[in-house]
């Protein structure tokens, strides 16, 4: 099955959830559109049989993970049986063929294709695409931080970089971050992760078994102490779902998302937008899927990636 986050672009999602239907017919496909938004007319999604519900989106903070959650109990409460869960964006597009993709799932030994590293070893190999300075796994996910501004400007960012940087260097109890507004993060003590419960990082967009997603929202319903601590960190999404299955040593996890991202000139962990221009290196990846398109003008290099996606 497909879970899609969404926000904006209802013929873009509309069009993802066509070619998803065709590629693979008996998939379920859900759609979690962003309860902030605007409502999706359900009449875009009749050809393509998607079902569609409201939850939460976001970046930065806990609320991402709180729609997947929420996809997840919905999919227990109304008794929808599946093998694998991938969830995409509304930015998101195969780049080959689906069938191909339905094959592999079908075949493999493995639990899940799921992009992880330890926070605070951060092993270069198992980072890659990634590349992280070596503060950055304590700095997110040791601290528990309160937002005392949702937003800043470019100059506001400016005026507190240096005040951030002396801070950093005087004392480990403290942290300023500004990515994602002005929030500031005290150091856990203790926090909950030791030798048994290491902290591991990676992608938040993955493919995994039904069984590690079941695993995740029943850890979740029963450790809210764990769910609490996340709800504070930086950066959840690329975090709680990794630390949960990893320290579970139940699966047999790849260190591959099967995902295209180009991240070169990144800014805040925002990918390029992809265009014809990329056509040759998304056709010669070994990934199925990749972000981020722009609608509309995405459309010539996504009318050119359909009939792989369908071959």
């Amino acid at each position: 099955m497909f879970l899609i986050h969404t926000h904006k672009d209802a013929a873009q999602i509309a069009q993802l959830a066509q070619v998803l239907r065709q590629g693979c017919p008996d998939a379920v496909i859900l759609i979690s559109h962003d309860v902030r938004s605007t409502p999706l007319d359900p009449a875009l999604f009749a050809s393509s049989g998607a079902h569609l519900i409201r939850g939460a989106g976001g970046r930065g903070d806990f609320t991402i993970l709180d729609g997947y959650l929420a996809a997840l109990r919905w999919l227990r409460d109304e008794g929808v049986a599946y093998d694998w869960i991938t969830n995409l964006s509304g930015q998101d597009f195969p780049i080959a063929s689906l069938a191909a993709f339905q094959d592999l799932l079908a075949t493999t030994e493995a639990d899940g294709y799921l992009h992880h590293f330890d926070a605070i070893e951060q092993d270069p190999a198992s980072m890659k695409p990634w590349v992280w300075p070596p503060h950055r796994g304590r700095d997110r996910y040791h601290y528990q931080y309160r937002t005392l501004k949702t937003s800043l400007s470019m100059a506001e960012r400016a005026l507190l970089r240096l005040p951030r940087v002396v801070l950093e260097r005087l004392t480990d109890r403290v942290r300023v971050n500004t990515s994602f507004g002005l929030m500031i993060g005290a150091l856990a003590r203790p926090g909950p992760f030791n030798a048994n419960f290491r902290c591991y990082v990676g992608s938040y967009w993955h493919t995994i078994r039904s069984a590690c997603a079941r695993y995740i929202l029943d850890y979740a319903e029963q450790n809210p102490d764990i769910v609490r601590y996340f709800r504070s960190v930086l950066i959840p999404d690329e975090s709680f779902f990794q630390t949960v299955l990893v320290n579970s040593r139940r699966f047999n996890l790849v260190n591959d998302n099967l995902r295209y991202v180009d991240f070169r000139g990144s800014r805040h962990g925002h990918p390029k937008s992809l265009d014809l221009d990329d056509l040759p290196v998304l056709v010669g990846s070994s990934s199925y899927f990749a972000r981020k398109f722009d609608w509309p003008q995405s459309v010539p290099v996504l009318d050119a990636l359909k009939p792989r996606a369908l071959g």
